[in-house]
Formats: structure tokens, sequence, C-alpha cells
């Protein structure tokens, strides 16, 4: 009788060992489910571009924009830039990059500032400098200057904003740090949230983008963004980088879902990215000592 029970007893332990590790063998294998759909998930509007074309559509951007900075689009398909050093504005012809008309912040005289980024948002813009102070205007005849409100947040030109862009979802300005991205947050880079109903910058960052999850691909084996926009279609986030000639996609949460390499040939500084309403993206580069270039890529 003793030796039945042991018996029954050693084969309800190997039982349940069995049950414990079919159970964490299924659980392992959707461990592993979910971050191979992180890298690469159904959701990625990064794939729709090809990136590996060097025949790419591009334009040569007139001189007065040689450093252009941030581009964005109205939602009738109007292109608007403006360049990283005074308040003037100028809206282009998508498909030559001629200047349509030019208006300017100030009263007079052309303010002056180290701009980095433009959003456009109802019947106002918004344009912010590497301190994070934000600019909002309204749409001003050629020739002329516009009234304007200033914004101060608590970043600073340590954390060096240079991308901005509207999250409709949230009716937030996004606002990406290509330098510190605050304290407590090392080897990241942030992206922080501008609430358009209370008209203040939250605390905490929306999105932290962990370094080591990009892959480095140039010499300068760095990733410091200079623009982002929301894709009209996915609701993810396009992040180019200038140095590190990259560009990566975040989905809502922050997560990274997809990188893609932006040819040097091409894209000698890339500073500002927009959307039109049917997907086709544009990335502007700032001329450094050539030509000035608007690139577009049209959806697959």
């Amino acid at each position: 009788m003793t030796r039945l029970l042991l018996l029954i007893f050693i084969f309800s332990l190997i039982s349940c060992g069995s049950k414990k590790v079919e159970v964490e063998q299924k659980k392992s294998m959707k461990d592993s489910s979910v971050k191979q759909t992180n890298v690469n998930p159904e959701g990625s509007a990064l794939k729709w571009y090809d990136f590996d074309n060097e025949n790419v559509d591009f334009v040569k951007i007139p001189d007065e924009l040689k450093e252009i900075s941030g581009i964005t689009f109205t939602p009738d398909d109007r292109l608007f830039a403006h360049g990283d050093e005074d308040g003037d504005i100028f809206q282009l012809n998508p498909q030559t990059a001629q200047i349509i008309k030019r208006f300017s912040l100030g009263s007079m005289l052309v303010i002056s500032g180290d701009f980095e980024d433009i959003a456009y948002v109802n019947d106002r813009f918004f344009m912010v400098e590497s301190n994070g102070k934000l600019y909002e205007f309204k749409e001003g005849n050629s020739g002329r200057f516009v009234n304007y409100k200033t914004y101060k947040t608590f970043l600073k030109s340590s954390n060096d904003v240079e991308g901005l862009c509207y999250d409709s979802e949230t009716n937030s300005l996004l606002l990406l740090c290509k330098g510190s991205p605050g304290e407590g947050f090392r080897r990241q880079k942030a992206v922080y949230s501008f609430s358009l109903s209370s008209m203040t910058l939250d605390e905490k960052p929306r999105f932290l983008i962990d370094l080591k999850s990009i892959k480095k691909n140039t010499i300068e084996n760095e990733f410091s963004p200079s623009g982002i926009a929301k894709h009209p279609a996915s609701g993810t986030f396009f992040l180019i980088a200038a140095v590190g000639n990259s560009i990566i996609e975040l989905n809502k949460d922050g997560e990274i879902i997809n990188q893609k390499d932006l040819p040097e040939k091409i894209h000698k500084q890339a500073e500002g990215i927009a959307f039109m309403k049917d997907g086709t993206l544009y990335i502007s580069n700032e001329g450094k000592d050539k030509t000035a270039r608007l690139v577009r890529y049209n959806m697959k």
C-alpha cells in the first residue's frame, strides 16, 4: 500500500511539472510573438515609402530659404515653411518649391530667434524656438506683418527643441527634444506634450525614446532628431534625424515600430517633415554650403 501511494505521488509530481513546462512554453511563445509584433507590426506606415530610391522626386528651394527649418501643411494642402533665424513665414508651391508669398511676425521689424519647427492647428500657426518658447499667430497677407502671442515653457536651450507637430487625438502640440530629455532620463530622447486646452506643457514626457533601441547607421553613430510629424492614415509618428540620417516610426504609445535609413546622397541635412492629407511625405533639407532641397515621397 505504501509503495502504491509513493508511485501515485511521483506520478502527480511529474504531471504537474509537465503542465508547468507547457504553460511556460506557451507564455514564452506569447512573449516572443509580442516582441516580434513590436518590431514590425501591421500598423506601420513607414513601409509604404521607398527610401531606397535614389531617384526620388526633389526640387531646389530658393536661396531665401537656404537655411530652411520647419515645414507644415494646412488642411487644404498648402505648404508653409520658415528659416531658423527670422520670423518670416513662406508659402511654397509643393511641386516646385517656388515662393508664393511671404509674411512676417512682428510690427514694422521682423522678429528674430532660433526657430526650429512649425505646425498648423485649425486656423492658426504655432512655431517653436529651441528653448521651448511657442509663438501663436494667424496667416498673413503677402508682405505684411502679423501679431503673435508667446507661451513660455519649462524647457530650456539645453533641451534643444527641434520638432513640432499637432496631435488631434489629444488636442496637443508635441515638442521633440534633440538635446537633454530632462532630469532623470539619461540616454533617451524626449517628446513633450503642450495642451491646447490649458495652454501648458505637461511635466512628464509624452514619449521617451531609448537610444539603445535605435539602429546606428552612419559614421556619426548617433540619432539626433530634427523633426516630427503625425501620419494622416495610421496615426503613428515619424521622426527624422539630420545627424544619423534615419527616420523612425513610433506608435501611439511611443514604441519604436519601424526604422529606415535616409539616403545621405539625397538628404544632406534633413530638418523638416510634413504630410499632405493623402499621405504624400515631404522632407525639407537645409542647404549647408549648397542648395536646400524639398524631397517628396509618394505612398506605395
